[in-house]
């Protein structure tokens, strides 16, 4: 008869131990690797569309869920600054003024060395319709330079570099943009420019969806990516936002001064990751009756003499307009984001104002909240800390702005 070989019970025991503790670490590694997924990612509800667009809802629940700021009362720096329509600060050293109503002739921008007793460094841009001169202008900062555009009247634009030692007065040229549409945002990008495209609109209340392009790339004043005409010109009730773009991860921020949006392209324009926010409603809007419009044809196998007819339907804002992204700024790690959501009345210097700081990847990092209206923001080093220019006064009838240094409550 032949032997029956009995296993040995303690070692399969011991084997069946060793397994469960490899599928115990292994399950545990999973949880922590989830955990810190989700402790990085953007607050809100995200999905992702057919299309492969990443969509993400902040809730109110998640403004709420914020740190207070106040002004540092020990910083007296910035209290003569009171005469300007914008001050930015780059890189807690210098600081940028737009000054408000210059004479002509006078300088449009002012630089001055915050660490060195706000000594004045250098002015730039003179007020003026001649070569190198503009009539008004935007300014953020682009990385180390700044960029200056007048996209009201002289349709011109510059970049300031803002590394020591800084340029002569005389150094910035100005180049023509190209750009006829009024008041939209223009940030450099490739060789050219990046614009806002005021007729990309959605609103289904109204029956109206113009699916162009947001974004126009502009190359030696000339547009690289035109669309057709569009059925509704909302130009009136959607123009106003704010383009920044990072070279070094290949992605442009796109946001909206008149929709609680902000979206994320790719190097290549394609929307990658949209970004919606609570509001108090978006403004109401009139359409006029259809108009026909003429443009010159330039298509060379017609007839240049022909015009080419559009007809079209302007529409208009008809109550409050919608506050929605009021400023903000950028640079190699985050966006800050100044957000109100709420319609237009004559308390709006009063509006408390949220700051949303997100990484590159669209994920919110931190959200802050001022008691006041924001018009301009700039991030110190120092987390949680900022410069902000703010109404000096309560009372609507007044555009006195002022300087302050805020930080995190205590």
């Amino acid at each position: 008869m032949k032997a029956i070989h009995t296993p040995n019970l303690s070692v399969c025991a011991d084997s069946l131990s060793a397994q469960m503790l490899k599928l115990i670490f292994a399950s545990l590694k999973i949880i922590a690797a989830l955990f810190s997924f989700a402790a990085i990612s953007c607050a809100g509800d995200k999905k992702a569309s057919s299309d492969g667009i990443r969509n993400t809802a902040i809730s109110q629940t998640h403004l709420d869920s914020v740190t207070m700021l106040v002004v540092d009362s020990t910083d007296r720096r910035f209290e003569n600054f009171t005469d300007a329509n914008v001050v930015l600060v780059y890189k807690d050293s210098i600081l940028i003024v737009n000054n408000r109503n210059p004479q002509y002739g006078d300088p449009l921008i002012s630089l001055y060395d915050i660490n060195s007793q706000m000594r004045h460094m250098a002015d730039y841009i003179p007020r003026g319709s001649s070569t190198n001169e503009m009539t008004a202008c935007r300014v953020h900062i682009a990385g180390d330079k700044l960029f200056v555009s007048d996209c009201y009247y002289t349709k011109k634009y510059c970049t300031i570099p803002l590394r020591k030692p800084l340029v002569s007065t005389d150094k910035p040229r100005l180049s023509a943009s190209g750009v006829e549409e009024r008041g939209v945002a223009i940030t450099p990008f490739h060789d050219g420019l990046l614009v806002e495209n005021p007729q990309c609109y959605t609103n289904d209340e109204a029956g109206i969806r113009n699916d162009v392009p947001r974004l126009f790339h502009f190359k030696n004043g000339r547009c690289l990516n035109p669309h057709s005409p569009v059925t509704y010109q909302v130009a009136d009730v959607n123009t106003g936002a704010d383009i920044h773009y990072n070279k070094s991860c290949g992605r442009i921020c796109f946001v909206s001064h008149r929709q609680p949006i902000v979206e994320f392209y790719n190097d290549s324009l394609q929307l990658v990751h949209s970004i919606k926010l609570p509001s108090a409603g978006l403004q109401k809007t009139h359409t006029n009756p259809q108009q026909t419009r003429t443009h010159k044809n330039h298509h060379r196998d017609i007839d240049s003499r022909k015009a080419l007819f559009e007809r079209t339907r302007r529409v208009v804002g008809a109550g409050s307009q919608l506050h929605a992204f009021l400023c903000s700024a950028a640079d190699e790690e985050h966006i800050y984001l100044a957000y109100c959501g709420r319609l237009f009345s004559h308390a709006y210097h009063t509006y408390p104002t949220y700051i949303l700081v997100l990484n590159w990847n669209g994920n919110l990092v931190n959200t802050y909240r001022y008691n006041r209206w924001i018009q301009a923001v700039s991030a110190s080093k120092e987390k949680g800390t900022f410069y902000l220019t703010v109404y000096a006064d309560d009372g609507p009838d007044s555009a006195r702005m002022k300087v302050v240094k805020v930080t995190p409550e205590i």
